[in-house]
């Protein structure tokens, strides 16, 4: 019950004689950059572990994000078709994550041996 109330987030009515909170602030002002769906489009790899699980993640993970279609490098053959079958899925919980429909499909390619 306590950590219900202590983490509940505070919300305030805003009023004219009131400062902002630094967070609406910077908030605000990063949605009105041009660029502000490529920085939101970020996420993804910070999400990635949580959504793809830690087995998947060991063997995949993501190279590239643009337009919606976001590269997944793959370690073997054998895990890429896998995921193959999990596109679908896969695509749906990183949106869901994300909070809006950012990521369109899933190509996957094998990475190369470093």
């Amino acid at each position: 019950m306590l950590s219900r109330i202590f983490f509940k987030p505070v919300t305030r009515p805003t009023s004219p004689d009131r400062p902002a909170r630094l967070g609406d602030v910077l908030r605000a002002t990063l949605e009105r950059l041009p660029d502000a769906q490529r920085l939101a489009d970020h996420a993804v790899w910070t999400h990635w572990e949580a959504v793809v699980g830690p087995t998947v993640a060991r063997h995949a993970r993501p190279e590239r994000f643009r337009r919606g279609f976001l590269v997944v490098a793959v370690d073997s053959p054998e895990w890429m078709q896998e995921l193959q079958f999990h596109k679908r899925d896969l695509r749906e919980r990183l949106n869901a994550r994300l909070g809006r429909a950012a990521v369109r499909d899933l190509f996957l390619v094998l990475a190369a041996d470093t």
